[in-house]
């Protein structure tokens, strides 16, 4: 009899470019009882290169593979029993698969376990477990979790509040590549110099580059101010914009702002003022304000931004 380890390697190199072999050849495996095939032959039904997923037949087979000992199974039985691959939520069994996948050491349930333990999904929260399972998520080099765990530092979530430990977490994140490490290292720096390596704008620009509005919105405010980095006010509009595309109601008002008054790009008042009602849907209030005060003056067609008189009648 072929080895079912062999046949298994066999049928993973096969996956993507002859899925029926692949499944033909991790099927022999399992009628040799070897776990890894089991969770093989359910990866190709979940996969959809055979025909449309089938979530029902994949449990049957995680499951052989769970109750045989196979980490990744567990896994997969939490991810099939949230309810986020086509099978029927269950809360308590997405809990109980989550923390079997666990305590088998399978690094990629630690940040799963640390939401469920937050939140109280399938049973009690916990945040205290919540925070030992971001740690270890940490520890195993996961860096949402390293970002996650300094968020629960700063805020004295299930643990003593440190924000030397929280800044220590935010650096590693961020110099992973997670934009909202990267965001908050910028403002780390931003507040003390002396606790970031790099400063404000070298963060915001990564995080803005990832696309994190929030970053456009500071790094623009950088360069319209000349504060940490030089002026350039037809770069900060461009970065206003791209934050009020991507729904961001600060970087709408400024957008506005700067269009209404010609400021770093040329004047558009019909183009300002879509972007201060824009704003003031969004929740910015000193757009809301505008809106109303003009709402309330649309009769003269005259209003008022930082204390200047503008006709909005008049031409661009």
């Amino acid at each position: 009899m072929t080895d079912p380890a062999e046949l298994c390697s066999e049928a993973a190199e096969c996956f993507g470019s002859d899925p029926e072999r692949s499944f033909a050849l991790f099927r022999e495996a399992a009628e040799a009882g070897y776990p890894n095939a089991f969770f093989g032959m359910a990866e190709v039904l979940m996969s959809g290169s055979l025909k449309d997923p089938d979530p029902e037949w994949a449990e049957e087979l995680y499951r052989v593979a769970a109750k045989a000992g196979h980490p990744p199974s567990m896994y997969r039985l939490g991810m099939l029993f949230s309810g986020a691959m086509g099978h029927p939520e269950d809360p308590a069994e997405c809990r109980r698969w989550f923390e079997a996948a666990a305590e088998a050491g399978m690094a990629e349930a630690y940040p799963e376990l640390a939401e469920i333990y937050l939140c109280g999904y399938g049973g009690a929260a916990d945040e205290r477990r919540s925070f030992e399972m971001l740690r270890k998520g940490q520890e195993a080099g996961d860096a949402m979790s390293a970002f996650k765990l300094g968020c629960m530092y700063s805020d004295g979530i299930g643990i003593d509040r440190d924000e030397k430990e929280a800044v220590r977490m935010f650096r590693i994140a961020a110099y992973k590549g997670v934009p909202e490490a990267q965001f908050k290292m910028g403002v780390v720096a931003q507040e003390d110099p002396s606790e970031s390596d790099l400063p404000a704008r070298e963060w915001y620009r990564r995080a803005a580059e990832a696309g994190l509005p929030a970053a456009m919105v500071n790094l623009a405010t950088m360069l319209y101010e000349g504060k940490g980095a030089e002026r350039d006010l037809g770069k900060a509009f461009a970065l206003y914009s791209e934050a009020a595309e991507l729904g961001d109601g600060d970087a709408m008002f400024m957008a506005g702002r700067m269009a209404f008054e010609g400021i770093g790009t040329e004047r558009d008042p019909a183009k300002g003022m879509e972007l201060f009602v824009r704003a003031a849907a969004a929740g910015n209030r000193m757009a809301e304000e505008l809106v109303s005060e003009i709402r309330r003056k649309q009769n003269t067609q005259i209003i008022r931004i930082d204390g200047a008189d503008y006709d909005i009648r008049r031409d661009a």
